[in-house]
């Protein structure tokens, strides 16, 4: 497999402007809200329309050395009033620890996990804090990370362009394997419902698919100059027909999706569209972590591993840090040994608890004699073992984007894009290219500024995205025809003169079914159960099954409900309306038309 490498440049023509496009906000700005980091961007309309690529990065306190974003980790006091974020809230809960005062704070850290795949996320859960266990809410802590990323980006965007919140338009990144209930947590999080004044308002907030948003800024990098490893330079890598794997590894979760580019019949400009539905999972970088953790405790034992992480956090998390820089150097062929700094209180600890150097302590312990030694204040790690950290998620990685791409064999897809932080893992760039080997595999600069840039391409051009793929099946309980060779007796009933089934599953958008952006699905009629409601309030299911028959299946869950406000509308009329779900965009959406007058009103749901 040949690997491109793509570099940055001022100005770029890929994808042509669209005028519709441009006339919006004069700002957009992008929150990259990341497992292990998080970041800020901005731009122009003018700058989008004249250099797409002419990005400004937010500069965040303490950003690390990795990158312009810091890490996701937030700290309040014991009023749970918001004290810092980033690496700043790191440091200062650190200093707690020394202290001995942490007991009074709450710090959270890597939390975004916290709304993958929970079946029971609503807006009053509870998250417990790092180290203490302490409580607080779990929307809190959410709205206060993002109203910190917020309020840093509008005052670099203030200082820059004199422009008001009023003048920007903001995008919010998300997983595309997240599920409705967790991109709404994350919506109400950003506007902060409970403190709108400190907020983004609704109107003024989109989200984006983080595979997506990379996507598009890779779309504009192909005019750019793009060098082989053979030293060989080429341009254009995408080009019309081209149908392409995004493989986004971020420090949480894998996103794997497939996009092909196209020229659309109607703008005549080049966009692009998915061609199946997002996969992935729970598999990131920083599960490479929880291997050299796991290590660390079985050499220091489970009493030193707790005391080092509450009181001696800091030195422990300074370890990891230059780990999260070498596990991406780590390449199949490395054969130099890894050395380590210990941190004093490290050493001294072990040799309080276990009454020996950690220099011999480590040479008995039989699977680890000869991979991993200690000098005094160094541990040195052979290369083998430090492979042995990444291989299992590299493994699972390769081998389940490989079975994707065997399912959908007639795809053709003919190049792979990787982004993501941990995409700039050496050794899982080098098992991409062993495992697929016939397709080209583009790995940009930066790769995990992607997502972020690319959001920020996605708030000026939300249009270029035209066709998504359904990730489940949705749909409402229903009365419908009672079929006796199909439907169980129990769920016959006769009302009026009619025989009809009740829970069936009445579907409006199948798992795998491709829809054009913003399009309307549904032709059911409904009436308010009183003539002076004020809204309609619909049970909305989902599930994985593309031909579901009942909603109180094994496989079928509550989704939530939709409604619809009705207010004085058509009082005295006949009060009919069609509702109809909305696809093909980032978020589900509902629409209501009152049969009478036409009239559209817009709905929303309410999944937690």
């Amino acid at each position: 497999m040949a690997t491109k490498l793509i570099g940055n440049r001022k100005s770029a023509e890929a994808i042509p402007v669209n005028k519709s496009a441009m006339d919006r906000k004069d700002i957009v700005a992008a929150i990259d809200f990341g497992t292990t980091f998080s970041g800020c961007a901005f731009q122009s309309r003018a700058d989008f329309g004249s250099s797409p690529l002419k990005i400004e990065l937010v500069k965040l306190a303490g950003s690390s050395g990795l990158s312009e974003k810091t890490s996701t980790a937030i700290l309040f006091d014991k009023q749970k009033k918001f004290v810092a974020f980033g690496h700043d809230a790191e440091e200062l809960y650190n200093q707690k620890l020394a202290d001995g005062n942490q007991f009074d704070w709450y710090f959270y850290r890597r939390f975004k996990m916290f709304l993958y795949n929970r079946l029971d996320l609503a807006k009053n859960n509870m998250i417990k804090s790092v180290g203490t266990g302490k409580e607080m809410s779990a929307m809190l802590v959410f709205q206060e990370a993002i109203r910190y990323l917020k309020d840093t980006g509008l005052h670099a965007i203030q200082k820059k362009y004199n422009k008001g919140i009023n003048d920007i338009h903001w995008i919010l990144t998300v997983p595309a394997i997240w599920d409705d209930p967790a991109k709404q947590f994350m919506r109400e999080a950003a506007i902060n419902v409970n403190n709108s004044s400190a907020g983004i308002a609704t109107d003024n907030l989109s989200l984006s698919l983080e595979p997506e948003a990379a996507a598009l800024f890779c779309r504009y990098l192909p005019h750019d100059r793009s060098t082989d490893l053979d030293g060989s330079v080429s341009i254009k890598s995408f080009r019309i027909g081209d149908r392409y794997l995004v493989l986004d590894v971020g420090g949480g979760t894998v996103d794997i999706t497939v996009y092909e580019v196209y020229c659309d019949d109607q703008t005549k400009t080049v966009a692009l569209r998915e061609l199946d539905k997002a996969n992935g999972g729970e598999w990131g970088g920083t599960s490479v972590d929880g291997e050299f953790e796991s290590m660390l405790e079985e050499v220091l034992g489970p009493e030193v591993m707790e005391i080092v992480r509450s009181q001696y956090n800091e030195d422990f998390m300074s370890l990891m840090a230059v780990f999260e820089v070498k596990k991406r150097n780590v390449t199949p062929d490395s054969i130099s040994r890894e050395t380590f700094a210990l941190p004093q209180s490290i050493t001294d600890l072990y040799k309080q608890i276990q009454k020996t150097d950690l220099e011999e302590g480590i040479k008995s312990i039989q699977k680890y004699r000869g991979k991993i030694s200690v000098n005094k204040d160094k541990m040195s790690i052979e290369a083998e073992m430090m492979k042995e950290f990444l291989r299992p998620i590299v493994e699972q990685i390769c081998g389940i984007t490989k079975e994707i791409v065997n399912q959908k064999e007639d795809l053709n897809i003919n190049k792979i894009l990787m982004v993501g932080g941990f995409s700039e893992s050496k050794m899982l760039q080098q098992k991409v290219r062993e495992t697929f080997s016939t397709q080209l595999l583009i790995v940009p600069e930066s790769a995990g500024l992607c997502v972020l840039k690319g959001a920020v391409i996605n708030g000026h051009n939300p249009s270029m995205i035209t066709v998504r793929v359904c990730k489940y099946t949705y749909g409402i309980r229903a009365y419908e025809h009672f079929e006796p060779a199909l439907d169980p007796r129990e769920k016959r009933e006769i009302i009026g003169d009619r025989v009809l089934c009740k829970d069936r599953f009445s579907v409006y958008g199948r798992v795998d079914q491709a829809f054009e952006k913003g399009e309307a699905v549904g032709d059911r009629v409904y009436v308010p159960r009183t003539e002076d409601a004020t809204s309609l309030q619909i049970e909305v299911y989902t599930t994985n099954e593309k031909y579901p028959r009942f909603v109180n299946s094994e496989t079928c869950r509550k989704l939530g409900h939709l409604e619809v406000p009705l207010g004085d509308i058509a009082r005295g009329q006949p009060r009919e309306f069609r509702v109809q779900f909305v696809f093909g965009d980032p978020e589900l959406g509902v629409v209501a038309t009152h049969i009478a007058t036409g009239k559209k009103i817009q709905g929303e749901f309410d999944f937690l």
